[in-house]
C-alpha cells in the first residue's frame, strides 16, 4: 500500500556523555482526540525518593511502540508506555495492512477490530500510475485482486489508516494490562547492569516521575533522540529528497468515476501522476496529494495559496474544480538504518531503528511486526524462561531486513516518481509475497542447519521449511470436517508440528517445555485424531518425513527442525529450546 506520511519530528536537544547516558525529548506523530485505554489512574503523583517500578518502559505510542506494547502484555509481560502526545495519531497518514500484518494482529487479537476500521471494499484497492486524474492508466502498482496473497496465507489485505490500527493498538494493549500514560515526555534516562532509570515529564501539569525498568524501547521516530542519546548513527543514503504534503477537499467524483469506491472512499485508491500522488482518505471528499519538490519550481512556491492551488491543478489534470486546502507541509524523504537495534538494555523498533521513503507502505508495516518479532523475545527474558543474550537476536534479524526493505522501498520511488535518483546500487524489485512472507532469519534465535545457504529471501510459493524461515502456510482439515491451517495452529507460545506418525514426539516436548517454564503445543498432521493433510503437502512443504517435527517461534519462523523419529524426544527438544531462548544447560 501506501505509506502516507512519514513521521516528520523536529530534532530533539541530547547531552553529549556515554552511550548509556542522554536526555530524550521523545514522542511521535500528531494527534488529536481524548487518549484512550487507562490513562486516568496517572493521577496519583510519586512519593519523594521513590521510582516507580516497571519491566518494560516502551516509549512512543506508535505502530512499533504499541505493537510492541500488545506482543509484550500477551507473553506476560504488561510494560508502561508513555507518549508526549495527548492521545494517538489522528493524522491522515498510512492506509494498509499486509497480510503478514493482519496475521500478526490475529495473534494479537485485533484483526477483527482492524478489518471493522477498514473501507467498504476491505482488501480490494487500487494503486496506479496514469496521465491524469481521470486517466488514461499507464500501469497498475498494485491492486488488491491481483496481490492476493491467499496463496501464502489466510489473511487478505487489510485498509484501515494507520490512525484507526494505533487506537485499536491502544485499546488492546490496555486490554492486556499495560498502562498507556500519554502527555508525558521522556526527559532522561540512564542504564547501568541491572536497568534503565528515567526521568519523566507530565507536558500538561509538568509534574515529574522517575521510572525505573528493567529495559527500556525506543519508539520514538525517525529522529529518535533516545538513539541519538546512545550514539547510535544511522547508516544508509540520508535524505533523499523532500515532498510537499497538501490536505486538500474537493468533488473528484467525475475525474475519478473510472474507479467505483474511489470518489466516496470505499475503495483506497492512490494515483501517481508525474512527480505527484494523490490518494483518498478514510473521508469523502478529502484527499491527500504529494509532490517531489524539484528545482523546476521557485523555491517556497507552494506557501502561496493560490499558486499552490494552480500547481494541484495542473498536476492532477483537474482543472474548473474548486479546492479547499486544509493543511500543508514538507516532509523529507529519508533512507537509514540504526546501526545496531540493541544498546545494553535498550532496544530500537519501528522509526526508531529504520526510516525508509513510503512508496511500497513498509514502513509502518514493518513496525508492526517489529513488536511481534521482539515482544515475545523481551518477555521471556524478563519472565526468565530465556537469556539475556536471546535480546541480540533483535539485530541480527531484524536489521538484515529493514536494509534490505530500505532499498525496495527507495528502487519504489525512483521507478514511480524520481527517476533522476536512479544509480547503480538500485535494488532490483522482489515481488510484494516475497518480501512479507520470503524473508528469511538465517542468523539469530534459530537451530540453524549445516547446509543452510544464509539467503535471507526464498520463495514462500516453494518453501524450504529449513529454520529461519517462515512457517509454510497449507490448508488443513480439522477431524469434524471444517478448515483449518498451519498457520491457524500457530499460536502466541511455541509450536510443535509433526508428521502424521509423530506422536512420538509430543509428550517428550511437552516434558521438556514444562521443565522449561515454556509454553508449547503440539500437532500431529494428518494423524487420525490431528489435522488433515488435504493436500498431502506437508512432509515436503516443512522437509519431514511422517515421522519428523518441526518447532516453530511464537513469531511463526521455524526455529529447528528433525526429518526423521525421534531417539530421545525429551532431549531433543529440550536441546533446541535452550539453544533459542539462550539458556544453557545446567
Amino acid at each position: 500500500m501506501v505509506d502516507n506520511t512519514p513521521r516528520n519530528h523536529g530534532p530533539a536537544p541530547v547531552a553529549a556523555g556515554p552511550a548509556a547516558t542522554g536526555n530524550a525529548e521523545t514522542g511521535n506523530a500528531e494527534t488529536g482526540r481524548a487518549a484512550p485505554g487507562n490513562a486516568a489512574e496517572e493521577a496519583a503523583g510519586q512519593a519523594p525518593g521513590q521510582a516507580e517500578q516497571t519491566d518494560v518502559l516502551v516509549v512512543g505510542a506508535g505502530p512499533g511502540g504499541l505493537s510492541t506494547a500488545v506482543f509484550l502484555a500477551l507473553n506476560g509481560v504488561a510494560p508502561l508506555v508513555v507518549e508526549r502526545h495527548p492521545s494517538t495519531s489522528q493524522a491522515v497518514k498510512a492506509t494498509g495492512q499486509y497480510p503478514h500484518t493482519m496475521e500478526a494482529l490475529e495473534i494479537a487479537g485485533a484483526a477483527q477490530a482492524v478489518r471493522d476500521r477498514s473501507r467498504a471494499f476491505r482488501s480490494d484497492f487500487h494503486m496506479v500510475v496514469a496521465k491524469t486524474l481521470a486517466g488514461p492508466v499507464l500501469r497498475t502498482l498494485m491492486s488488491g485482486r491481483e496481490l492476493s496473497m491467499r496463496h501464502v496465507s489466510p489473511q487478505d489485505w487489510g485498509t484501515a489508516s494507520q490512525s484507526g490500527v494505533e487506537a485499536v493498538l491502544a485499546d488492546r494493549a490496555a486490554e492486556l494490562g499495560a498502562r498507556l500514560r500519554f502527555s508525558t515526555r521522556l526527559v532522561s534516562f540512564t542504564q547501568d547492569d541491572d536497568g534503565v532509570t528515567a526521568l519523566t515529564e507530565n507536558t500538561a501539569t509538568g509534574e515529574r516521575r522517575t521510572v525505573r525498568a528493567r529495559y527500556l524501547v525506543a519508539a520514538d521516530g525517525w529522529r529518535s533522540a533516545v538513539r541519538e542519546a546512545l550514539s547510535v548513527p544511522t547508516r544508509g543514503r540520508g535524505v533523499v529528497g523532500t515532498v510537499l504534503r497538501v490536505l486538500f477537499r474537493a468533488d473528484l467524483t467525475g475525474p475519478l468515476a473510472h474507479t467505483e469506491g474511489a470518489a466516496d472512499a470505499r475503495r483506497f485508491t492512490a494515483l501517481h501522476i508525474g512527480r505527484s500522488v494523490l490518494f483518498n482518505t478514510e473521508i469523502p471528499g478529502l484527499y491527500g496529494y504529494f509532490r517531489n519538490l524539484t528545482p523546476e519550481l521557485p523555491e517556497g512556491w507552494w506557501k502561496d495559496r493560490a499558486t499552490l492551488e494552480k500547481q494541484v491543478e495542473q498536476d492532477l489534470g483537474i482543472s474548473g474544480i474548486p479546492l479547499e486546502i486544509e493543511e500543508t507541509g514538507e516532509t523529507d524523504i529519508a533512507c537509514g538504518v540504526a546501526e545496531r537495534f540493541r544498546a545494553g538494555r535498550v532496544l530500537l523498533v519501528g522509526d526508531a531503528a529504520h526510516v525508509m521513503p513510503p512508496t511500497g507502505g513498509m514502513g509502518g508495516n514493518t513496525a508492526y511486526l517489529d513488536g511481534l518479532y521482539l515482544g515475545w523475545k523481551l518477555a521471556a527474558v524478563v519472565r526468565g524462561t530465556a537469556g539475556d543474550a536471546l535480546l541480540d537476536s533483535h539485530d541480527a534479524e531484524r536489521r538484515p531486513y529493514a536494509e534490505s526493505l530500505v532499498e525496495q522501498q527507495f528502487a519504489n520511488l525512483v521507478d514511480r516518481i524520481s527517476p533522476e535518483l536512479a544509480d547503480d546500487q538500485l535494488a532490483a524489485p522482489l515481488p510484494p509475497p516475497v518480501i512479507a512472507f520470503g524473508y528469511r532469519v538465517p542468523d539469530g534465535a534459530i537451530v540453524r542447519e549445516p547446509d543452510d545457504d544464509g539467503e535471507l529471501f526464498e520463495n514462500p510459493a516453494a518453501p524450504t521449511g529449513r529454520p529461519g524461515s517462515h512457517a509454510p502456510y497449507l490448508p488443513l482439515v480439522r477431524p469434524d470436517g471444517t478448515d483449518t491451517s498451519t498457520t491457524a495452529l500457530l499460536g502466541h507460545g511455541f509450536t510443535l508440528l509433526t508428521g502424521a506418525k509423530g506422536a512420538d514426539w509430543a509428550e517428550g516436548a511437552a516434558d521438556a517445555a514444562a521443565a522449561l517454564g515454556v509454553t508449547l503445543t503440539s500437532h500431529a498432521v494428518g494423524s487420525p485424531d490431528g489435522p488433515a493433510d488435504r493436500d498431502g503437502a506437508f512432509t515436503a512443504a516443512y522437509g519431514v518425513g511422517d515421522r519428523g517435527a518441526v518447532l516453530v517461534r511464537p513469531d511463526r519462523f521455524i526455529a529447528w527442525r528433525s526429518p526423521e523419529a525421534p531417539q530421545d524426544a525429551r532431549s531433543e527438544i529440550d536441546r533446541a529450546l535452550r539453544t533459542v531462548l539462550h539458556r544453557p544447560a545446567a
